[in-house]
């Protein structure tokens, strides 16, 4: 008789499927989490790339440039760039690098975005020489705009699956209608 509580606790299967819930739920909450920060890294990365390629191209569509126009960009930036804060996190350096008629290519004017994020264009720095990508070319007399982004990725659940990152991109645009080698009030 001792044996069948024994028999009838081995067939009881009532608690089973809430243990095996228990093991499940961390897994699944890893890959939650997981998911949804990977969603997130790949939407900022997106979001930077189109800061980047619009700036550059919206400088590039101007007859002239200005101070107060770019500070207009940067601003329509902080725009694209939400939710994300670009100015608490992030900033911009919109560079025109030109080539004389000898020497190499250098950095014409250089303006940057309001932001806490301390950063150096990888361009150069203005009236410097400046160091393009291998690839492309800057013939003398020729003109390029170079819009660069970064911003301070900070994960929702730091330390869990992801770290924080600094994250950096860059476009190049030819102007279009005259050489944009001065900015007025740059």
């Amino acid at each position: 008789m001792r044996s069948a509580p024994l028999r009838r606790l081995g067939r009881d299967r009532r608690g089973a499927v809430l243990i095996e819930f228990a093991f499940a739920v961390p897994i699944l909450a890893v890959i939650l989490i997981g998911c949804y920060e990977a969603a997130r890294y790949v939407f900022i990365h997106q979001k930077l790339d189109r800061i980047a390629t619009s700036m550059a191209d919206l400088v590039t569509r101007s007859e002239g440039i200005t101070a107060a126009q770019l500070d207009d960009l940067f601003g329509a930036a902080q725009r694209i760039a939400a939710p994300y804060d670009l100015a608490a996190d992030g900033r911009i350096v919109v560079s025109s690098v030109y080539r004389p008629s000898s020497g190499n290519a250098r950095v014409a004017w250089q303006r940057a975005s309001a932001g806490s994020l301390p950063v150096t264009s990888r361009v150069g720095v203005e009236d410097g020489v400046a160091t393009m990508p291998p690839g492309l070319v800057v013939r003398t007399g020729e003109n390029v705009i170079v819009a660069e982004v970064w911003f301070r990725y900070r994960p929702l659940f730091a330390g869990i699956l992801f770290e924080g990152a600094e994250l950096y991109h860059t476009a190049f645009n030819r102007p279009r209608v005259i050489d944009l080698t001065v900015c007025s009030g740059c």
